[in-house]
């Protein structure tokens, strides 16, 4: 991969190491290239590397990330601050594993016309000023209705992301599915729902709809749109990926160890 670009966090600390990999990269003849780098170097911790993902959303499947940890969560990243010479070394001279990980699509519908967006750990509805009425379709059939704060669509990675905060499973690579979780449900007895975190295969639909979304969000990742007007929002696994560069691929077992 010669053409190479470097995604950092605004601290001291990343920007010097990350100013450190432009230099080392370009005295080995690789190509600095912002608009259309073949790799990625997040330097900082996942939220650095989400912001790189969702900046290349619109060539995700052509270009591959990598990253060094030097903020507060690394689960994305396989290089320590102390290892930038090692990653340094992988990227001039190995060719990388390439994992692919699956994106999260999500349309909001008002009427016929929808936007589409999309998610690598993921996304949910949410009010914090009412109770939020949705009733909750897997594919053509209701499952529920649900009342309080939101809910939350997560993906295999972001198992251990968001949804794990919400008591909610944690998913191994090989399960390609997504998880509906409750953010604050109520529970009484004219209120009913699951409670429970709900896994589902990767080929259905979830789909929320609402009489009234106004004064909600839809986050996704860490951004967020408003939707009020929407009238319904559809979340389902892509074909589309991220694709990490895995020079020295840890196991998934052993990211998890690191998280607690």
């Amino acid at each position: 991969m010669e053409r190479f670009t470097v995604v950092t966090r605004e601290d001291e600390l990343s920007l010097s190491l990350g100013k450190k990999i432009v230099d080392r990269l370009t005295l080995q003849n690789k190509i600095f290239d912002d608009q259309n780098p073949q790799i990625v170097i997040s330097v900082g911790g996942d939220g650095t590397m989400l912001h790189a993902l969702h900046q290349r959303m619109h060539q995700i499947e052509s270009v591959h990330f990598v990253g060094i940890h030097t903020g507060t969560l690394g689960f994305f990243t396989d290089y320590e601050e102390g290892e930038v010479d090692i990653l340094l070394e992988d990227v001039i001279h190995r060719q990388p594993i390439t994992e692919e990980v699956q994106l999260l699509e999500v349309k909001r519908y008002n009427g016929d016309k929808f936007e589409t967006l999309y998610a690598i750990n993921e996304a949910r509805v949410e009010n914090i000023i009412k109770t939020m009425r949705i009733e909750v379709l897997i594919g053509d059939e209701y499952l529920e209705t649900f009342r309080g704060n939101g809910l939350c669509v997560s993906t295999q990675i972001g198992s251990t992301a968001y949804n794990r905060s919400l008591r909610g499973a944690v998913l191994l690579p090989s399960i390609r599915a997504m998880q509906l979780t409750e953010v604050a449900g109520i529970h009484h007895k004219l209120s009913r729902s699951l409670s429970t975190s709900l896994v589902i295969p990767e080929n259905n639909i979830i789909r929320f709809e609402s009489k009234s979304y106004n004064d909600s969000i839809l986050c996704y990742d860490h951004l967020h749109v408003r939707l009020d007007g929407v009238d319904a929002v559809e979340f389902q696994l892509c074909k589309k990926a991220a694709r990490f560069a895995r020079y020295r691929p840890t196991s998934f077992i052993k990211r998890l160890n690191n998280l607690y």
